[in-house]
């Protein structure tokens, strides 16, 4: 009698559904694959964004405090005493209120009190330092010490859409703050705060805007209509500690 060979093999149905499982598979992991991209972009996106603003608020916010503060004058004789006030023919804060070109703000402070500008330079030779801040039109938040003739300015940050500064003049005879803008305030000398706001985007579209994207809001309230890129909003009050004294 003849043997019957026993054949290993899989049926066509047997080869479809494995076939549709394998593909499944690889659908799924490069789905997984896709939103994981997505992911990390968005976050290195939101990092980058608040290391920008960090940076820039940072910057103001030092200048800011130490803005027409006195310093203790050791040349002083007999005895070490406080210096003279801020020099009155250089304004120790002086902002312009306008569009996202003209918007600035200047700081001004004693060299004895910080020796560095915005830029980290040493000016040589000069008792002021005034930084001006303003944004340029590589949405970039720049600066420079305006007393310098051969200065100029320097990118502190990138992506800022949008740098809005507001001022809280005070009020001596009524005792109250109120938030203006600069061309609103009567006397800068009566400024006891700033506040900083800076709208923030991403340099390169991190999402699909064909997704549904919803528009966000800047530092007016104002729509903005969404391209793909992130966007974050900053706000900061800033204390001119050198304005203590002014109201009671």
């Amino acid at each position: 009698m003849r043997a019957h060979s026993n054949t290993l093999g899989y049926t066509l149905p047997e080869l479809l559904i494995g076939l549709s499982l394998g593909l499944m598979v690889i659908a799924a992991a490069t789905a997984a694959y896709g939103v994981s991209r997505q992911t990390w972009a968005s976050m290195a996106a939101i990092d980058a964004v608040h290391a920008n603003a960090r940076m820039a608020l940072r910057k103001v916010r030092e200048h800011a405090h130490i803005t027409g503060a006195a310093y203790l004058d050791t040349t002083a004789s007999p005895n070490t005493q406080l210096s003279s006030v801020y020099s009155p023919d250089q304004p120790d804060l002086q902002g312009v209120n306008g569009n996202k070109a003209d918007e600035h703000v200047a700081l001004g402070h004693w060299n004895h009190v910080s020796a560095r500008d915005c830029q980290g330079n040493q000016p040589i030779g000069t008792q002021i330092i005034r930084n001006d801040f303003r944004l340029n039109t590589n949405k970039e938040l720049t600066c420079k010490d305006l007393t310098p003739t051969s200065s100029t300015y320097q990118a502190l940050a990138e992506g800022v859409e949008d740098f809005q500064v507001r001022y809280a003049q005070a009020n001596p005879v009524t005792q109250t703050l109120q938030w203006k803008t600069a061309d609103q305030v009567s006397a800068m000398s009566q400024v006891l705060a700033i506040e900083v706001c800076l709208r923030v985007a991403s340099i390169t579209p991190v999402n699909n805007v064909s997704n549904g994207s919803a528009a966000s809001q800047g530092c007016a309230g104002e729509t903005v209509a969404a391209d793909g890129r992130l966007r974050r909003v900053f706000r900061r009050v800033i204390t001119l500690r050198n304005r203590d004294g002014l109201l009671p």
